[in-house]
C-alpha cells in the first residue's frame, strides 16, 4: 500500500502553496471575485488531503482561510470576521472534511486483502469449537 506523505511536510507544502496561490490571485486582481480564491484554496486543501494525513489537511484549511480572509477579503493581512469570511471558512473546512472522508474510504477499500488480514485494528471472529457431545465418534 502507498505510504502517505508525512503530515509535517504536507502541512508546510500546503501552506506554502496556499500562500503562493493567494499572492498570485491578489496580484491578478481577484478581490472583486473572492469565489475564485475560495475555489483555488479548496483545490490546495484537497491536494493535501489526498497526499497526506487528516490533521495536515485541516491545518492547511485553517491557514488557507487566514490567507483568504487577510489578503483577499481584507487588506495587508488583517483578518476580517464578517459573514462572508465565516461562510468561506465553513466552505473550506467542509470541503476539507469531505475530501478526508473520501480519501480515508478509498484508502481502506484499496488495501489488499493480505494486508487487512494481519491488521490488529480489524476485529476478528474467533474460530468456533463444536461441543464435545456433538463431535462424531471415530
Amino acid at each position: 500500500m502507498r505510504t502517505p506523505v508525512p503530515g509535517g511536510f504536507a502541512f508546510f507544502f500546503g501552506s506554502a502553496l496556499a500562500a503562493v496561490m493567494t499572492l498570485l490571485l491578489v496580484a491578478v486582481g481577484v478581490r472583486s471575485e473572492p469565489v475564485l480564491s475560495v475555489v483555488t484554496l479548496i483545490a490546495v486543501v484537497n491536494l493535501v488531503a489526498v497526499t497526506s494525513r487528516a490533521w495536515a489537511a485541516l491545518a492547511t484549511a485553517i491557514v488557507a482561510w487566514c490567507l483568504h480572509s487577510g489578503f483577499v477579503l481584507g487588506s495587508l493581512g488583517e483578518l476580517t470576521f464578517t459573514a462572508r469570511s465565516g461562510h468561506d471558512a465553513l466552505v473550506i473546512v467542509g470541503c476539507a472534511l469531505g475530501a478526508i472522508l473520501l480519501v480515508s474510504t478509498l484508502r481502506a477499500a484499496s488495501a489488499p486483502v493480505h494486508e487487512r488480514e494481519y491488521d490488529e485494528n480489524v476485529p476478528v471472529i474467533p474460530e468456533q469449537r463444536a461441543p464435545r457431545a456433538l463431535t462424531p465418534a471415530s
